[in-house]
């Protein structure tokens, strides 16, 4: 497995691990504006790795990747926020 895809999952799992705890912690809107807070600071994370870096090499790629498995993930603990 490439250092992209451990940098990618490394995201995900950070974004099921904090959005789990803002279904069962927070309540009303403070959920979901935890939620966008999630998705956009997944996306900024990747963004930040690469200029750390300064790298540009698939940056466009793992923010695809990490915004998708990121919204996914939101949107399960979404529609378990709004069937519990």
């Amino acid at each position: 497995m490439s250092k992209q895809w451990l940098q990618i999952i490394a995201i995900w799992v950070l974004v099921a691990m904090l959005g789990t705890l803002a279904t069962f912690l927070l309540e009303g809107e403070a959920r979901y504006l935890a939620f966008a807070t999630l998705a956009a600071a997944s996306i900024a994370m990747v963004s930040i790795e690469h200029l750390i870096s300064s790298s540009s090499k698939d940056t466009v790629r793992q923010q695809i990747y990490v915004s998708a498995g990121s919204f996914s993930i939101l949107g399960l603990l979404t529609i378990v926020t709004l069937l519990g």
